[in-house]
């Protein structure tokens, strides 16, 4: 089982080796995608959005198309405010339109953080602080929405609040962590990578009907390492 994944942005790049040594330790990470042998994965980041279709995406395939050693090629997008839905449905559009053929004996996976990854970090239950002064950063956050009760994924932003969906999880969450005294930054992730903080996500995952595109990437990884 060899796989190839193909994700957005940098902190991915980060934050997967970290969790796929966890959740899917048959596999051994490769520095080439041309160095696939037996329980390989390949992990690129394609920088960014619209670069990860427009750049990314054509190359990977034309790679995994040379290597033709590839199970799977899991490409890793922030549906940002779209729904998973139209997400999907936009990068299939995208490999109708550009004629965009992959080896027929890997198949594609279509993995979206609802709205973004930091959405995903916002789940572990045990960073959440539930009562919070008002001199605090993140009292008005507290106060907008509880993700420690709602689903992250469902967290709109305040009408007064600039920017996207996205932007704002990310600052919710550095807020959050900071009430924990834990720093968190795209370049720099740091606790988020860990196990503990993992398997807490899994737990939350598990135990209420939150963060369903989160759960969709454990399955993956369930049904990676089973085979």
């Amino acid at each position: 089982m060899n796989i190839y994944f193909l994700v957005e942005g940098k902190t991915e790049l980060k934050v997967y080796p970290q969790w796929l040594s966890h959740l899917t330790p048959k596999l051994s990470r490769i520095d080439s995608a041309q160095d696939v042998s037996i329980s390989n994965y390949f992990l690129i980041s394609g920088l960014g959005y619209p670069r990860l279709l427009d750049v990314a995406l054509v190359n990977s395939v034309e790679e995994i198309n040379e290597c033709a050693n590839y199970d799977y090629l899991v490409l890793v997008i922030d549906s940002d405010d779209m729904s998973e839905q139209e997400k999907v449905a936009e990068i299939q559009k995208f490999i109708n339109d550009n004629d965009i053929v992959l080896n027929p004996s890997c198949q594609l996976q279509i993995i979206t953080q609802k709205s973004c990854m930091e959405t995903w970090f916002l789940g572990n239950k045990k960073v959440y602080t539930s009562s919070v002064g008002k001199h605090s950063d993140f009292y008005l956050h507290s106060k907008f929405y509880d993700v420690s009760q709602q689903d992250p994924e469902l967290m709109d932003k305040p009408e007064k609040i600039a920017g996207s969906t996205s932007i704002y999880h990310e600052t919710y969450l550095r807020k959050m962590l900071a009430e924990k005294n834990i720093r968190y930054s795209k370049s720099m992730p740091r606790e988020v990578v860990e196990t503990h903080y993992l398997k807490q996500l899994q737990k939350r995952v598990s135990d209420t009907q939150h963060l369903s595109s989160l759960k969709k990437f454990f399955h993956l990884c369930e049904t990676i390492s089973t085979q």
